[in-house]
């Protein structure tokens, strides 16, 4: 979506704007081409950590998507939102165990991250109605697989339980021995760099070996391939569509499309760009040959990890000189508060606009505060123009 400066003008800035229709398309693209692959078993369960904000879970759910949580704010953020129990994914290490035993009561695909929700199944399972359905996380030496792709290289990932150590199979089998209790998932979900179609390759053939060694196959209800996709605008066209196929083909070995489903939990996939964030410029000043730029920005709302150099941006200034380099800073009293370096790009000056694109994932929401300026305001674009969703906060008057 592109917007005039005129559209920008009539906004209160900072501000995130979501296109709700290009959100829409990407939950409802990934959701095809997974249905395409699998069959209509398939569901893509929305990474709420990603942007927990209350109109995108609104937007997943009319979209007939899961919500995958982590906590239990998130799990109790989903119901507020309209989510049943049996549409929650309930992941994580960190699962509180009154809202671990409701998931389980209530039929959510909660899926085993800890030697203590283990024992818990097991004091849970003799006073259970019913039986008791659990996944289990499987924990792999991926980077062994593809090696540099991977987030912790060679020092291991510590979520699941490992499947090269055997504790996989041991967890499988305390859960088998205990009454009232079935294994009948399996949870996946590896982060890496590459997000390349090779990683899910893996995860699947793991998966596969997984339900072969263990004999899961009459048991296992579902297969949760976890997120970390690319995917989304016209850069990544076919991109759901080939996950989904690398993704099928391997586990068809050993699931049955129409009895098991395949999850999968895309987060910035999905929300990445539908996001905008724009704000004005507040000034710009040359320090012993360098152009700063200060803005209404800042790198906190949509580089947490301050990792990033670049981002796909526009300018709107009426300017007709080129500067070589321009150092696009935030709002922040911290030197590091700096987004980008900007070359041979329009001079900005005070009032200008600078808009960043695909913003949406770990932003809006997932911000740390900071508290010398509050939230940004957010706004729904569409037809009609732009709806508020999110009222900022007004700046108070100088006290008398």
């Amino acid at each position: 979506m592109d917007f005039t400066r005129d559209q920008l003008e009539g906004l209160r800035t900072p501000c995130f704007i979501f296109d709700e229709a290009e959100l829409r398309r990407n939950f409802l693209d990934f959701d095809t081409a997974l249905k395409a692959s699998w069959s209509k078993g398939a569901h893509i369960a929305y990474s709420v950590k990603t942007n927990p904000f209350a109109r995108v879970l609104d937007v997943a759910r009319e979209c007939g998507c899961l919500a995958e949580v982590v906590s239990d704010d998130e799990y109790d953020l989903a119901l507020s939102r309209g989510f049943a129990p049996d549409q929650i994914v309930f992941n994580g290490p960190v699962k509180g165990r009154e809202w671990f035993a409701y998931a389980l009561q209530k039929g959510s695909y909660a899926n085993l991250d800890s030697q203590r929700e283990l024992r818990w199944v097991e004091e849970l399972a003799p006073a259970a109605q019913g039986v008791l359905k659990v996944g289990v996380r499987v924990n792999i030496d991926l980077d062994s697989f593809i090696p540099g792709e991977t987030i912790t290289g060679a020092d291991k990932g510590r979520f699941g339980f490992s499947y090269e150590g055997g504790q996989v199979a041991e967890v499988i089998s305390r859960l088998r021995a205990t009454p009232n209790v079935q294994v009948s998932g399996l949870h996946m979900h590896v982060t890496t760099l590459s997000r390349s179609l090779r990683a899910y390759e893996v995860l699947a053939e793991h998966a596969v070996k997984v339900i072969q060694e263990c004999c899961l196959a009459d048991q296992l209800e579902y297969v949760d391939m976890g997120g970390g996709y690319y995917g989304g605008g016209p850069l990544n066209v076919g991109k759901y569509e080939a996950y989904a196929k690398v993704m099928s083909d391997v586990l068809r070995r050993a699931c049955d499309p129409a009895r098991v489903r395949l999850l999968v939990e895309p987060g910035g996939a999905v929300v990445c760009t539908p996001g905008y964030y724009v704000g004005r410029v507040v000034d710009a000043k040359d320090v012993l040959g360098h152009r700063f730029v200060v803005s209404e920005l800042s790198r906190l709302n949509i580089d947490h990890e301050m990792k990033k150099t670049k981002y796909v941006h526009q300018l709107y200034t009426a300017s007709g000189r080129t500067l070589p380099e321009q150092v696009l800073c935030g709002f922040t009293c911290m030197e590091s508060d700096r987004l980008c370096k900007l070359y041979d790009e329009p001079e900005l000056a005070e009032g200008d606009f600078v808009l960043i694109r695909n913003a949406g994932a770990y932003s809006m929401s997932f911000t740390p505060g900071f508290f010398i300026q509050n939230a940004p305001w957010v706004y729904v674009a569409g037809g009609d123009g732009f709806r508020l969703v999110r009222a900022g906060f007004d700046k108070l008057p100088p006290r008398e």
